[in-house]
């Protein structure tokens, strides 16, 4: 019996006939089968963390909210999936999101089909319904600062570090080890004290959340049949976001959190691979989106059945390296200097795959070119031959003109 291809390998084998439009259609189909299935429109808002480059905020982030809000103006009803992947982001945009969704939707769900960390699980908190399965991972909601080593640490972990000197301290009689001087010389006052507002406007936001809309529906202890008081929803809130802060649980940061772990804590979870028809739409959705967002440099998708936005990482080449070639007659070698010379020659060097062209720059019209010779590009843009890497040439034709102080003709 043959095995059945997963979507992932069958977007691969037609990876060189695909087009960013094609793939369009094909997550607008499956798009289509989860709205008929759940019932409700579907909106995808998700990130690439493949793209991780200065400048790109590929985390949830102020810049979200006018795309996403587009998106969602795209739809009709009053309940709405929302589609996301995020490896998170900033608390307090999160609030910005969900009063974009709460006034509007009388019911939101999330679909996590990979993952949806720290600030991504904050925002999820905010739905009456999440949908997950085995694949699918939340994330501790900690929250994270950047450490004197540019690597980034986890709140809590510092305001532990504190109090576990503080106890030693008052047990030595107000003693304090040597060890530790060097530590807290670098301790900013100020940081601790944002460690701890950010954590706690992490627990405040879910346990806000989870307490007015995850459990707005939950009327009966279903041990007791007692029934759930204002007070009760709060307190399991609170409960549930003690333990996605608590970084001693986790100890990492991007510790997966899966489905088990959140029903441990008593948080109801919708298992959709428990739904064969709606897992596979859900998984190709993802899968393509995957594909899509890795082949074009892609790292921000909001997306509906009508609309579509994406925001793209540009990503620049080093340039080529230059390196000298013998002079060809008639020609002027880069660097040097001469007022008769026709054109230029510059050699350059791919810095990806490193091989080697002749560019010839011309000084005068209709400079025929020379054996061996590239001829500059028009638009300053040459595309190595070997593996297709891009360089831009523009500096290089500004260093031959000021070599040779003549204008190059493009």
């Amino acid at each position: 019996m043959t095995k059945k291809k997963g979507p992932f390998q069958l977007l691969i084998e037609q990876q060189p006939n695909l087009t960013p439009q094609l793939l369009r259609e094909q997550r607008v189909a499956l798009m289509r089968t989860i709205q008929t299935l759940r019932g409700r429109p579907l909106v995808t808002y998700a990130t690439n963390i493949e793209i991780s480059l200065p400048g790109i905020p590929a985390f949830i982030h102020p810049q979200d909210i006018v795309p996403l809000s587009e998106v969602l103006d795209s739809i009709e009803g009053d309940a709405v999936d929302l589609l996301l992947e995020s490896p998170g982001g900033l608390a307090e945009v999160t609030v910005d999101i969900v009063n974009l969704l709460r006034p509007r939707f009388r019911h939101v769900a999330f679909i996590i089909p990979h993952f949806a960390m720290s600030a991504g699980t904050i925002l999820t908190m905010s739905g009456d319904e999440i949908l997950m399965d085995h694949r699918s991972s939340l994330g501790a909601i900690d929250p994270q600062f950047m450490g004197s080593d540019g690597r980034p640490q986890p709140a809590q972990a510092i305001l532990t570090g504190i109090e576990t000197i503080k106890r030693e301290v008052d047990a030595n009689n107000g003693n304090l080890h040597p060890v530790y001087i060097p530590i807290l010389r670098n301790v900013d006052p100020g940081k601790l004290q944002s460690a701890h507002n950010a954590s706690e406007l992490s627990r405040r936001l879910v346990s806000e959340w989870l307490a007015k809309y995850k459990f707005k529906d939950w009327t009966t202890h279903s041990s007791t049949n007692a029934p759930v008081t204002p007070e009760d929803r709060l307190s399991r809130a609170r409960e549930i976001a003690g333990s996605l802060c608590d970084h001693q649980s986790w100890l990492s940061h991007s510790r997966p959190i899966k489905i088990a772990d959140l029903e441990q804590m008593r948080l109801k979870i919708t298992d959709y691979g428990k739904l064969p028809e709606l897992q596979e739409a859900i998984w190709s959705l993802w899968v393509n989106l995957h594909v899509m967002m890795t082949s074009a440099n892609v790292y921000k998708v909001y997306e509906s059945e009508s609309v579509e936005f994406y925001k793209i990482a540009v990503v620049q080449n080093e340039p080529a390296q230059v390196i000298p070639f013998p002079a060809v007659p008639g020609s002027l070698q880069t660097g040097a200097q001469g007022a008769s010379a026709k054109f230029a020659t510059a050699g350059i060097r791919c810095n990806k795959c490193g091989s080697n062209y002749r560019i010839q720059l011309n000084f005068v019209a209709d400079e025929p070119l020379q054996p061996g010779h590239e001829a500059y590009p028009q638009d300053g843009i040459f595309k190595c031959r070997s593996c297709q890497t891009v360089h831009n040439l523009t500096p290089l034709k500004m260093q031959v003109e000021a070599a040779a102080r003549r204008t190059v003709l493009v």
